[in-house]
């Protein structure tokens, strides 16, 4: 449409409708708009009431705002009559909008290719529609919380009981600065309660990388303020019965193992440390309680051996000394009490024996120590490790009384039999030889020498001891009899002598003495030797005797 007027009078405005887009500028009267009158009064026989008088044709109305455009297209001008801004509509939408391609919603197909704009609408409003009915409603409870419409946050109030199944998966709490999972319970009872359904399950593994012993793997702490004190661990067993068989198949209701390629040798693995902390009083110390129940087998134990360390000086860590004691429940006693103490010095006391004797009986055994102090069993007494040997003499011829003789160590090495040899109660046949009269030290230690002598005069009863032949028999001549042990050499161990006098008769000869508590090292040999300067020579006689005898003492 063209202009052919661009006068600003009413009379001379002329449009061709059909083409024209650049309207005259004044169209109409300038000043004032022309007004419609009021409408016609309605028939009654009309329903409906006519709003208009007249009725003006879509050519006669002008849209005089700015152009409108869709997705950068112009769609109405300025300007535009009604019936050209219907027609500039219909035309871009139905060949805009008139043949929507396929729109799929993952495999569903929601909008048809090829679909007119309506009826791509109505697809996709009943797509939805349908879709929507079928969600279920989302809620948050047992264990979570709807923190927004759509936000769901772990953290609640569980309403049942809960079971989380994991075949192949494992549930991972991953924490850095504060611990991975905090369990609380305000009442009594457990905070965690795990049971194995499976006969092989372990209930709890715990495993860490740290190291050091501030920073155990598992860390039990008792936080309750009862001055009566509160358990930490309690641990159950059950059928935890002894394997004299097997031992090591004994199930424990405790096994602690400490597993290190470092610690051998003389260097020990520590598989269990208790300590006592906090308080600083002389005396005090850490216990481990052994309980057991009454006939009664109820799950109540009655505490009847405690082990015990204890400090005796505990000024720093440098003096420290402790005490370690065993304790027992005898009968129609509350506590145990003391009865095996091992002290700081190394001293072990046995609490229940001394004074009063309240342990009677016919010894058999005595225990002892030897060099090491390691405890070792003797025989009961002094007779430990001890030896005598027995038997009338054979004759014995005298020797001239000159001064090389007067020396026992040359004397005659006397052979009795062997009455017993004992060595820390057991008989043995090693210590003395009879072949050679030598009797060999078993063991250092500190040992009684005995001997004992007794010989009938030659002549007896005719004449005694004192009938000698030395000459000259006129005069008073005095002769002896030496009986000692020495160590068949010059080394003299004990000695004795019996003085003759001539024309003072003697029946018998009677010799005995010895040495007490004289220290021998193990191995040292021993022989009873005699001298026989009387001027009388022996004669085996019934009922005569030599013999000596060594016991340990020491």
């Amino acid at each position: 449409m063209s202009c052919n007027n661009t006068n600003s009078t009413c009379s001379s405005c002329k449009h061709n409708y059909s083409s024209c887009n650049n309207k005259c500028n004044k169209c109409g009267c300038k000043d004032s708009f022309l007004t419609s009158p009021p409408p016609c009064p309605t028939p009654e026989a009309c329903p409906d009431d006519i709003p208009c008088q007249e009725v003006l044709s879509s050519d006669c109305i002008i849209y005089d705002g700015p152009d409108i455009e869709c997705n950068g297209d112009i769609i109405i001008y300025q300007d535009s009559t009604w019936t050209d801004l219907l027609e500039n509509l219909v035309e871009y939408f139905c060949t805009t909008y008139s043949n929507i391609p396929q729109i799929s919603c993952g495999s569903d197909i929601v909008v048809i290719n090829g679909s007119a704009l309506n009826s791509a609408l109505e697809q996709i409003v009943d797509y939805f529609c349908a879709a929507i009915v079928a969600i279920q409603p989302i809620t948050a409870d047992n264990g979570l919380t709807m923190s927004t419409i759509a936000n769901v946050q772990l953290g609640g109030t569980l309403i049942q009981n809960t079971t989380l199944t994991n075949s192949t998966f494992a549930l991972n709490i991953n924490s850095t600065t504060v611990p991975a999972l905090a369990l609380q319970r305000s009442t009594a009872g457990f905070a965690l309660d795990i049971n194995p359904i499976g006969t092989v399950a372990q209930a709890i593994s715990a495993k860490s990388t740290a190291a050091g012993s501030l920073t155990p793997v598992v860390e039990v702490v008792c936080q309750s303020a009862l001055t009566t004190g509160a358990q930490a661990i309690m641990a159950y067993g059950v059928h935890n019965t002894e394997n004299s068989v097997s031992p090591i198949s004994a199930v424990p209701a405790v096994y602690i193992e400490s597993a290190s390629s470092t610690a051998k040798g003389a260097t020990n693995s520590v598989a269990l440390r208790v300590g006592n902390t906090l308080n600083g009083t002389v005396g005090s110390g850490i216990a481990i309680e052994f309980g057991n129940t009454t006939v009664a087998a109820t799950n109540q134990a009655t505490i009847t051996n405690r082990i015990i360390s204890k400090t005796s000086n505990n000024t720093n860590e440098t003096q420290m000394a402790s005490t370690f004691v065993i304790q027992g429940k005898p009968s129609l006693t509350t506590n145990p009490i003391d009865q095996l103490t091992l002290k700081s010095t190394g001293q072990l006391q046995l609490n229940e024996y001394g004074t009063p004797n309240n342990f009677t009986g016919v010894p058999a055994w005595s225990l002892s120590t030897d060099a090491l102090g390691n405890v070792i069993q003797t025989t009961a007494g002094l007779f430990g490790t001890a030896f005598r040997a027995t038997s009338p003499p054979l004759s014995i011829p005298f020797v001239l009384p000159i001064l090389t003789n007067s020396e026992i160590t040359s004397g005659v090495t006397i052979r009795p039999t062997s009455d017993y040899q004992i060595v820390n109660g057991a008989t043995v046949t090693t210590m003395y030889d009879v072949a050679t009269g030598i009797w060999t030290c078993p063991q250092s230690g500190y040992y009684d020498i005995n001997y004992n002598l007794y010989l009938t005069a030659p002549g007896y009863p005719v004449t005694g001891w004192g009938v000698t032949l030395y000459a000259p028999t006129s005069a008073p001549v005095i002769g002896q009899f030496f009986i000692g042990v020495t160590n068949n050499g010059g080394t003299t161990y004990c000695a004795d002598y019996c003085t003759v006098m001539s024309r003072q008769d003697l029946a018998h000869l009677y010799i005995t003495g010895g040495q007490q508590g004289i220290y021998i090292s193990a191995t040292t040999t021993l022989v009873l030797k005699i001298q026989n300067m009387t001027g009388l020579s022996y004669v085996a006689n019934t009922g005569d005797n030599i013999d000596w005898a060594i016991r340990r003492v020491g």
